[in-house]
């Protein structure tokens, strides 16, 4: 996608969705599932883009899905890194949690994960910090035109990175994959869904309009807007 003197473009890397963010300069938003270097690799290639150029690595939480190639891509391009201060110990440890399920269907992923999932994930020391207080007002910077949200839910540290255009690049705080749920909408692991469901409304009357999550197609934002109605609906809140 293209605006003036700017683009963002998705590298698919394994179960994961990174984008790549170029303004003045680059930044790569996650940093994909493990064992899948190569693929980010060939993203690179195809966009004619070197490792070299991405200056920042901005993490959307701490999951292993997300970080999983962190330690090779930050080695080849020397970047920085960014992430929420609630989930600088997992990157730091190379031991991340999982999120619970909150559908039939993500609480038996949730724990089939806890039993079979355990990547080898290498530690990586993260360089920038963002607080709750500074995530909601911290301008990207870099030639890019656009914004960090802290939105917890799916995780406490969650952030989205919400461009003045309307493109919202929301991590896991929207699914639309095959292997997660049919159609797009909500996540279906979270720890809280209605801090899920406070995020989004705080994204969409920040002028969200277009949705790109982690895992799968991007969608307009109508989809969330009837999927937080619905589960009003199921849970009785306003």
């Amino acid at each position: 996608m293209r605006h003036p003197s700017f683009e963002f473009h998705c590298i698919p890397v394994g179960i994961d969705n990174c984008y790549l963010l170029r303004g003045r300069t680059t930044i790569l938003i996650d940093a994909g599932a493990p064992g899948h270097v190569k693929e980010f690799m060939r993203g690179m290639d195809r966009l004619g883009i070197s490792l070299r150029e991405i200056e920042l690595i901005l993490l959307t939480h701490g999951h292993a899905d997300h970080i999983g190639c962190l330690h090779q891509i930050q080695t080849l391009s020397e970047a920085e890194i960014a992430m929420h201060e609630a989930e600088c110990a997992w990157v730091e440890s190379g031991e991340p949690d999982l999120s619970p399920g909150v559908t039939l269907w993500g609480r038996m992923l949730a724990g089939l994960g806890q039993v079979l999932y355990k990547p080898r994930l290498y530690p990586r020391a993260v360089d920038y910090s963002i607080t709750t207080t500074l995530s909601s007002l911290m301008k990207l910077g870099y030639g890019v035109p656009g914004q960090v949200v802290h939105t917890p839910g799916h995780w406490p540290g969650s952030i989205s990175v919400l461009l003045e255009s309307g493109e919202v690049f929301v991590g896991d705080l929207a699914m639309n994959a095959w292997y997660l749920r049919s159609t797009p909408g909500l996540p279906i692991l979270a720890q809280d869904m209605d801090l899920v469901v406070q995020s989004w409304k705080r994204l969409i009357g920040m002028g969200a309009r277009q949705v790109y999550p982690a895992h799968g197609a991007d969608f307009p934002i109508e989809i969330i807007q009837k999927e937080i109605q619905a589960w009003e609906r199921r849970s009785g809140t306003p």
